[in-house]
C-alpha cells in the first residue's frame, strides 16, 4: 500500500512508488516509465526513482475517463453493482437545486449537508477535511461545467456507505476548471473504495455524454426532473 506521512496532526497525500502506480492502473512498470518520462502521466523524480501522489494520479486518470471511448469506460464499471446505480444514488433528498456561488469550502458544505442529515457521513469534520485537501491539490473542476469533488482518500473518507450528491448552480462559478469556464453541476462523489470510487467515476463520465444533459440537468426545475434525468441518461444497468 503507499505509504502516508504525518503533519501537524493530519495525514497528508499517499506517496506512491513506480511499482505501486503500475499495481494502481494495472499496467506494467515499463509503460509508467514511457509514460512519465513522455510527460503523459504525474511524477517526480526523487534521488533518480520516480514517485507520484495519488491524488494527482487520480485527477489525471478522472480526466482520461471524460475523454475515454465509451465501450472502455463501460469495462470499467463491470460486473455491474446495482448498489452503485446513479437512479438509487442520487435520489431527491441529494440535490440542491440552488447551489450558490461561493468559497470551495462553503460549495462543499452545501453538499455534502443532506449526506450528514441521514448518518452517511460518519465523521463530518474528517470528511469535509478530506474533501478541502483534495481540493487544495488540484480542482476536481473537469470542464464543460461539471466538477466531481471526492475526497482524497476514499478507503478512509469517514462514509457508512457508497453514496453521491449533486448540487446545481445555474450561474455558474469559479472553481478551478481547466477550461476555465464556470462551473454549474456538482457530482460529489463518495466511494467507500478506490474501486467504487473509479466505478462511480466512469458512470458518471458516460452519464455527461448523452446529447444535450448537461444542460438539461442545469435548466431542470425540481428535484424530480433531475433524477428523471440522471435515470434517463444512466440507462438500463448504470
Amino acid at each position: 500500500m503507499p505509504e502516508e506521512s504525518a503533519v501537524n496532526g493530519e495525514m497528508t497525500d499517499a506517496v506512491m512508488t513506480l511499482q505501486e502506480v503500475a499495481a494502481y492502473l494495472k499496467v506494467s512498470e515499463k509503460t509508467i516509465t514511457r509514460m512519465v518520462q513522455a510527460g503523459e502521466l504525474p511524477g517526480l523524480k526523487v534521488s533518480n526513482q520516480w514517485r507520484f501522489i495519488r491524488a494527482a494520479i487520480d485527477d489525471w486518470l478522472t480526466r482520461r475517463m471524460y475523454n475515454q471511448a465509451s465501450e472502455q469506460l463501460a469495462e470499467v464499471i463491470q460486473p455491474p453493482h446495482e448498489e452503485l446505480s446513479l437512479p438509487l444514488l442520487l435520489t431527491p433528498n441529494r440535490i440542491i437545486l440552488d447551489l450558490q456561488p461561493g468559497p470551495q469550502e462553503d460549495v462543499l458544505a452545501r453538499l455534502v449537508a443532506p449526506l450528514i442529515k441521514e448518518g452517511t457521513v460518519t465523521d463530518p469534520t474528517r470528511y469535509m477535511a478530506a474533501l478541502i485537501g483534495r481540493e487544495k491539490i488540484v480542482s476536481t473542476a473537469i470542464g464543460d461545467g461539471v466538477a466531481i469533488p471526492h475526497a482524497r482518500d476514499p478507503e478512509h473518507s469517514a462514509l457508512a456507505k457508497s453514496c453521491m450528491a449533486l448540487g446545481i448552480c445555474r450561474d455558474g462559478m469559479p472553481f478551478g476548471a481547466i477550461d476555465k469556464k464556470p462551473t454549474k453541476l456538482f457530482f460529489l462523489i463518495g466511494g467507500t473504495s478506490t474501486e467504487d470510487h473509479l466505478r462511480l467515476v466512469a458512470r458518471t463520465m458516460l452519464m455527461l455524454r448523452k446529447p444535450d444533459f448537461i444542460d438539461a440537468l442545469v435548466a431542470a426545475q425540481t428535484r424530480e426532473v433531475a433524477c428523471e434525468l440522471v435515470a434517463t441518461a444512466s440507462g438500463v444497468g448504470a
